[in-house]
């Protein structure tokens, strides 16, 4: 039954969609744009960006821009797209193989360290418009997570999806939570999942089911890292960043001096962790997320993402497109 509640949640994320342009985008098969340099995508709307093999960038994100950079960044080009949809995550297996997702429940594959791209699956219901994460455990078994519980499960690399209803995550008074990320802790071999109004939960067997966690908070959490040293640590709405120690069963609140929202964090290759929000807000740990230290951009541009650069560089993806900064 739709409650007022989460009718009033639908109409917050239309409206987020059309804000963006991405409700009515044009769906086709073929090719929509061209493999040509991308000056101007490079300064739109990007929602995350992934380094690969041979010191590759590639980033994403509005209109279904796809950008790859051979040289830290310097330059981007656009490649062969067949969707127009607000991609918002990459994955990707090894140095060719790789995913994005997005609105309108997209979700393209390359094979060739993201040169090329298809369709292997979308669906335009406003009921459930957009993915926002996706993991494989290997080449063949996947999953993608996405608004009001969408979850869907792949065996055999993404040729077929299936929409799977995880009934026990179902909230009885506001339905489902929007999922946000998902993350793989490798030591515990288990999968953490976070998301909207302090949804955690947590799968034993690599997402075939899960089970709600107990939560520090009722914001919505944007992201859900796993830490080199068995740690996690999960991020949000007003600032707030907690860590755990044991897997998710408690919770500690890091203070980070800001009220912006939280929303991407990555470890550095020095073990530093970096997290990004709105109104310029980076934070860096270098103690596992137990304390960070708050640095905000002048223009206070909203950050999606980012990607360890050689020299100590960072590349920041977001609202403005690509920028860099120096981490000391």
């Amino acid at each position: 039954m739709l409650t007022i509640k989460k009718f009033m949640r639908t109409l917050v994320l239309i409206s987020l969609l059309i804000s963006t342009g991405t409700v009515g985008a044009q769906e086709s098969g073929e090719a929509l744009k061209l493999n040509t340099p991308a000056i101007k995508a490079s300064q739109r709307l990007l929602m995350d960006v992934q380094s690969i093999e041979n010191n590759r960038l590639v980033a994403v994100g509005e209109r279904g821009h796809i950008l790859l950079s051979d040289d830290q960044g310097e330059s981007w080009r656009q490649v062969l797209i067949p969707t127009e949809a607000l991609l918002t995550r990459l994955f990707f297996i090894d140095g060719k193989v790789g995913w994005a997702v997005g609105h309108q429940q997209v979700i393209l594959k390359t094979e060739d360290a993201g040169e090329s791209w298809v369709v292997q699956y979308s669906n335009d219901s406003l009921d459930q418009p957009a993915l926002f994460d996706i993991w494989f455990k290997n080449a063949n078994n996947g999953i993608a997570i996405g608004s009001y519980g969408l979850y869907l499960t792949t065996n055999d690399g993404g040729k077929t999806w299936e929409d799977v209803y995880l009934e026990n995550l179902e909230d009885e008074e506001i339905g489902f939570s929007h999922f946000y990320a998902v993350a793989y802790e490798p030591d515990s071999k288990k999968l953490f999942m976070a998301g909207e109004l302090g949804f955690l939960a947590v799968s034993d067997d690599l997402g075939q089911s899960w089970k709600k966690m107990d939560s520090p908070y009722e914001g919505s959490f944007f992201d859900i890292i796993e830490l080199p040293n068995g740690y996690l640590l999960t991020l949000g709405l007003r600032g707030h960043l907690f860590r755990s120690k044991d897997l998710g069963e408690s919770w500690e609140e890091i203070t980070t001096g800001t009220v912006s929202g939280l929303q991407k964090a990555l470890v550095l290759p020095t073990n530093k962790v970096l997290i990004v929000g709105s109104d310029g807000t980076q934070l860096i740990s270098n103690d596992f997320g137990k304390s960070v230290k708050l640095f905000q951009r002048d223009d206070r541009a909203h950050l999606a993402g980012a990607v360890a650069l050689p020299n100590h560089e960072i590349l920041i993806v977001g609202i403005k497109g690509v920028l860099k900064a120096q981490l000391n």
